[in-house]
């Protein structure tokens, strides 16, 4: 009886390994794909936010350009405006 389960557990062995491998890079594939969508996700936040940012600081520079070049500006009004 001993010696039927040792020819099983040597039979079957391989079989699990093969199917646990299999399995194991598949997960891994799987959340390869999921870590790569949401380090796109992250990207396209970050950049929004970039360009939120850079916007601002072009209409900052916009307007510190109109009071150097432009004398008749309300300087307080367009300072306090920033």
């Amino acid at each position: 009886m001993f010696e039927l389960f040792l020819v099983m557990m040597a039979i079957s062995s391989p079989i699990l390994v093969i199917i646990f491998v299999q399995n194991y890079f598949k997960y891994k594939k799987e959340v390869n794909q999921k870590l790569f969508a949401l380090q796109i996700e992250n990207e396209s936040i970050a950049f929004i936010a970039t360009q939120k940012k850079l916007d601002i600081l072009i209409e900052r520079v916009i307007v510190l350009e109109r009071i150097v070049t432009n004398s008749n500006i309300n300087l307080s009004w367009e300072i306090n405006h920033l």
